[in-house]
């Protein structure tokens, strides 16, 4: 299986981090590649005061949080595949929340269907938050309610710095 039928499975909880290949390389390129997905979506669409920042800081959360987490536990061996399953199916969230936050950022927009479009959003992100926790499941051996644990920890671990470091600039 190439890696993007791997990402693809990962996503319908069909395949596991230690699916993909173990390489640096690899994860590299999806880290470019989660950047610039993210700078994609968020620049056409919402256009956030500092998105780059934004998404490093993501990208930056997350590294340390699965770095710290596996160390702990005595996994560090399974960073770079675990740490690849994550950035690649966040690729993948970026893709397919696009359309979603195309139609949100649209002021034309019927409120009906932004209301729509939010509970679309609410569902990715609830998926996301679901995928994560497989990958975290199969990446430290644990129960999937652990996983899920794990997961949300580092969505609001990932929310609050981003609201501490990065406050929106307020109009003046």
């Amino acid at each position: 299986m190439s890696v993007f039928q791997n990402l693809l499975a990962l996503m319908i909880l069909k395949s596991a981090p230690q699916d993909l290949p173990y390489s640096p390389q690899l994860l590299l390129r999806l880290a470019v590649l989660y950047v610039f997905s993210g700078l994609l979506v968020l620049q056409s669409t919402l256009n956030p005061d500092q998105p780059l920042a934004g998404i490093l800081l993501g990208l930056a959360v997350q590294f340390l949080f699965v770095y710290i987490v596996l160390n702990a536990l005595h996994h560090r061996p399974r960073f770079v595949q675990t740490f690849s399953a994550m950035v690649g199916a966040g690729i993948l969230f970026n893709l397919l929340s696009w359309p979603v936050f195309a139609m949100l950022s649209d002021a034309t927009m019927d409120d009906g269907v932004k209301s729509t479009m939010s509970l679309l959003f609410l569902l990715l992100i609830s998926w996301e938050l679901l995928v994560k926790a497989y990958i975290l499941k199969h990446a430290l051996e644990m129960r999937m309610f652990g996983a899920l644990t794990l997961s949300l920890s580092l969505f609001f671990i990932s929310i609050a710095l981003s609201q501490l470091l990065l406050p929106a600039e307020s109009a003046a």
